[in-house]
């Protein structure tokens, strides 16, 4: 027996092409050109070995649409992993983004990814957590972080005496017009 898909209304031919034509999504429009080829009463040996699909995977297209119409054409992606932290850590994590750190007895005014994430995990809020998901949680609650500058001045009491006569060598001699 050959499986064709069920007859198409005008609004569901014309969606189909300007899926096929102008979609975004490739699943998507690869599904809107199979039902567009059974529709044209292409047998389903002629659409696999046209679009190198197998003929399984065709069918249950034709299956589909016939049964959910247009909508089965968006891809059913099964979500990924679940997420590792609850939103009442994600929450708190960035609750205490929002405090000011020395507010809370941290010796520095401004938070870092870094000072962020010892914090959490100091206070209990999760148990470890990676710098990289700390800056996720705070981008997706639009919250910016500072980038934290440091610099070291040197206890060499000669220091500064040092640093002119090694800036006097490297500087280059002025050239006179010839």
């Amino acid at each position: 027996m050959t499986l064709f898909v069920r007859e198409l209304t005008i609004e569901e031919g014309n969606k189909l092409v300007h899926i096929a034509r102008r979609g975004t999504d490739p699943v998507e429009v690869r599904r809107a050109l199979l039902i567009l080829a059974s529709a044209q009463k292409m047998k389903v040996p002629e659409i696999s070995s046209l679009y190198h699909i197998s003929g399984e995977h065709i069918r249950k297209t034709i299956h589909r649409f016939n049964t959910e119409g247009i909508d089965s054409l968006k891809p059913n992606y099964g979500g990924g992993r679940p997420p590792t932290f609850t939103a009442e850590q994600r929450e708190a994590i960035i609750d205490l983004a929002q405090i000011p750190p020395h507010t809370i007895g941290y010796p520095f005014t401004n938070w870092s990814l870094s000072k962020l994430k010892e914090a959490a995990e100091e206070r209990g809020i999760v148990p470890s957590i990676s710098i990289e998901t700390v800056r996720l949680i705070l981008d997706e609650a639009q919250i910016t972080y500072q980038h934290t500058k440091t610099w070291k001045e040197s206890t060499d009491p000669e220091f500064e005496v040092k640093k002119n006569e090694s800036n006097r060598f490297t500087k280059r001699p002025q050239q006179t017009g010839a």
